[in-house]
């Protein structure tokens, strides 16, 4: 059975939403049947700034019967001593909170300093217990499976993997002919979302505020699960909804609606993390 991560980033200060807590959210989490959750930098710093030791979040992501994914996000620059700085307390609070990945984007041309910038974070994180997601963005220089795959070998790391958003999948230059190319071993975990016809040539406005529940939007996510499913791949499943009317309603509303509207692509398909 697919197992779901609540990918939590949508009530995060890093959209202005101060209303939720980690423990609020992890409760929701859990209430509404995921299994696993992921948190951000901004809503790690604020529960920090209350006095809430990362301790305290895993003990309360443990209660809740939850683990945790990921802590978003590294932007990779190339500035190895740079990236190394700014990795080094998000893989400390991954290895903490007992996450399995750092998830990361690469945000300049992807050039001989970035691999090498790449490699020494992931070697970094693997020293903590922790592997790191590359994802694909379209409106970033590594756009493409191809980019991200050309990244994550640079990671000398079979632990690594790729992050594969559907929003990103079907907005960006890939076609089904390269998500079938995809290895299961290849791939971290996916995140699944939708989104309706676009309002505006801003693609991260867009992807920011405006998805909608799966099913309820463009994309061709039967397809999409089904093609994900049959090159192998068995792990978790992201539930990324980010939407600015979410961010005004009850997070357990929106979790509910969000494993309601997702769980019968994915009906059948064999689930457990890498």
């Amino acid at each position: 059975m697919t197992e779901f991560c609540f990918e939590s980033i949508n009530w995060s200060p890093f959209f202005g939403h101060t209303r939720s807590s980690l423990f609020s959210l992890s409760e929701a989490a859990a209430r509404a049947g995921f299994s696993w959750i992921s948190f951000d930098e901004q809503l790690l710093n604020a529960a920090a700034a209350q006095s809430q030791p990362q301790s305290s979040v895993r003990a309360a992501v443990e209660s809740a019967g939850l683990r945790t994914l990921a802590v978003h996000s590294l932007a990779i620059t190339g500035d190895a001593e740079r990236d190394a700085a700014t990795a080094a307390p998000l893989i400390s609070a991954a290895c903490e909170l007992g996450a399995l990945y750092l998830h990361c984007g690469v945000t300049t041309a992807v050039d001989d300093l970035v691999r090498a910038s790449t490699r020494r974070v992931a070697r970094l994180a693997r020293d903590s217990g922790v592997s790191i997601a590359i994802e694909f963005l379209p409106f970033l220089p590594v756009d493409s499976i191809s980019t991200a795959r050309a990244i994550v070998e640079a990671c000398e790391d079979d632990q690594a993997g790729l992050v594969v958003d559907a929003w990103h999948f079907f907005h960006g230059p890939d076609g089904w002919t390269e998500l079938e190319s995809l290895r299961p071993e290849e791939i971290a975990y996916v995140q699944f979302d939708d989104h309706g016809p676009l309002k505006s040539s801003d693609l991260m406005a867009e992807t920011t505020n405006r998805r909608v529940f799966p099913g309820q939007g463009e994309f061709d996510l039967e397809r999409f699960s089904q093609t994900i499913g049959r090159v192998g791949w068995n792990g978790v499943v992201g539930l990324e909804h980010l939407s600015e009317d979410s961010r005004n309603r009850d997070p357990l509303e929106v979790a509910i609606e969000l494993m309601k509207h997702s769980k019968p692509f994915w009906d059948g398909h064999e689930n457990a993390p890498r």
